[in-house]
């Protein structure tokens, strides 16, 4: 079933369809037993307060930092991309291949070469560089088309992926435009967010600390709709371990399981036919202002969990170096879940409506990793909801 759905501009379109998962929209006062976050602003920065460490919430009082000189906008680089970058990128080897080997036999394509990464200080990552983290989403999407079955990479080849840049809007989505043609976006703020999971992770990983849980506190506590993410300052992280070789590999690492999961997810829906525009063609940028946008069952979203697992795990095992996993999908589940805990009254991000709660989606991604490691990575079908 599809409807109709207007938006005024080009990428701003989310599902917000209702599926069974709704919660009350109003929200309880904010109490303190998260934290002690306080705000100067609409906005961070924040910072540890007097004789704490990067060690989160809990460990002592948090107050806001200094206020800090406005960045100075750059002009947006010239581009004849349809996701706004910089065309062509030699260095990663721009534009990556949205496919691979024909889909005829029943094996995969080749893998894309994975571009290697810079030093701490010119890390994308630490810097959450957008263009970057867009140039990073295709080319995860290209390594997940070439790793499905050739029968389902001949469904999804070609469908492309847009960037959706609406300030403070945590979603990603398949769906077709007017004309029945596939397309997929992923929000910027969804980037965002994957960024400082996969660097706080990491660093919790590594040294014991509580920076993860310290993130997501402060998106609960401090996110407002329509205005940019909440972010932690520089003094959030301390400059020795955020540098740490070891902590910087396993935050791409786990940064790419992000996109896998979230991106194999939204191919899903389409190969699964959930969408039923896969065989359409490409979705035209000239036809995204008015789309029809799919109401998914809670059941296809569970098969596109499965599916997006399966695929992510197939794709990840063909690497040659950073192999991701399904930690990146557990990552991902994990900030929502955490969210959802200390805005139990409230649905922070829209798209909470039409997906199951992050209690139940965390056991089926675990099962659905579990199958694809007892089957030699040959799981069986996912019924098609």
């Amino acid at each position: 079933m599809f409807r109709r759905a207007v938006v005024p501009a080009l990428f701003a379109v989310t599902l917000a369809a209702h599926a069974g998962c709704e919660r009350p929209a109003s929200r309880a006062p904010a109490g303190s037993a998260a934290g002690n976050w306080q705000a100067p602003g609409a906005q961070g920065p924040w910072q540890p307060g007097p004789g704490t460490g990067p060690q989160g919430p809990g460990q002592g009082g948090w107050q806001p930092a200094p206020a800090q000189p406005a960045p100075t906008p750059q002009p947006a680089p010239a581009t004849s991309s349809p996701w706004g970058l910089p065309f062509p990128i030699p260095e990663l080897g721009w534009p990556f291949p949205t496919g691979g080997a024909p889909a005829t036999g029943g094996t995969a394509a080749p893998p894309p070469t994975v571009p290697s990464l810079g030093t701490a200080d010119a890390l994308p990552i630490q810097m959450v560089d957008v263009g970057w983290m867009r140039q990073r989403a295709q080319l995860v999407l290209s390594e997940l088309v070439a790793a499905l079955p050739a029968q389902k990479r001949a469904m999804v080849q070609g469908i492309p992926l847009y960037a959706d840049p609406t300030v403070g809007e945590v979603n990603a989505f398949a769906a077709c435009d007017e004309r029945g043609a596939a397309l997929m976006a992923i929000t910027d703020a969804l980037l965002e967010v994957m960024a400082y999971s996969a660097r706080t992770r990491a660093t919790d990983e590594l040294f014991g600390t509580r920076l993860f849980d310290g993130y997501v506190e402060l998106v609960a506590q401090h996110y407002s709709p329509g205005a940019p993410l909440p972010r932690p300052s520089a003094a959030f992280f301390d400059p020795g371990r955020d540098a740490d070789p070891r902590k910087l590999a396993r935050q791409v690492v786990l940064f790419d399981g992000q996109l896998a999961f979230v991106i194999g997810h939204e191919l899903a829906h389409h190969h699964l036919a959930h969408t039923g525009c896969a065989a359409g063609g490409a979705g035209g940028l000239g036809r995204v202002l008015s789309r029809a946008v799919p109401i998914f069952s809670q059941g296809a979203e569970a098969g596109s969990d499965i599916e997006g697992t399966y695929n992510l795990l197939a794709a990840g095992s063909r690497r040659s170096a950073n192999p991701y996993n399904e930690d990146g999908a557990a990552l991902s589940l994990a900030f929502f879940a955490g969210l959802d805990r200390l805005t139990p009254t409230k649905i922070i991000f829209a798209f909470e409506n039409s997906h199951p709660h992050p209690s139940v989606r965390q056991p089926i991604v675990k099962q659905a990793a579990a199958t694809w490691r007892q089957t030699g990575g040959n799981p069986p079908p996912t019924i098609a909801f």
